[in-house]
């Protein structure tokens, strides 16, 4: 009987992944809500500090 290795979370090395963790993506996601599609040009100086918020808790 072979034994199956399951890969856990801790074992991921997200440094060199394709996909961002749970909690990273949905913050990204969060971000990209904030910008709204606007060039950077197109953002306020006093919008940064809101819009790269993250792990609001």
């Amino acid at each position: 009987m072979t034994a199956v290795k399951k890969k856990f979370t801790m074992e991921v090395d997200y440094n060199k992944s394709t996909k961002a963790c749970p909690a990273c993506a949905s913050e990204c996601e969060k971000i990209n809500k904030r910008v709204n599609n606007r060039k950077l040009s197109e953002i306020k100086t006093k919008e940064v500090p809101h819009i790269l918020k993250v792990f609001n808790f």
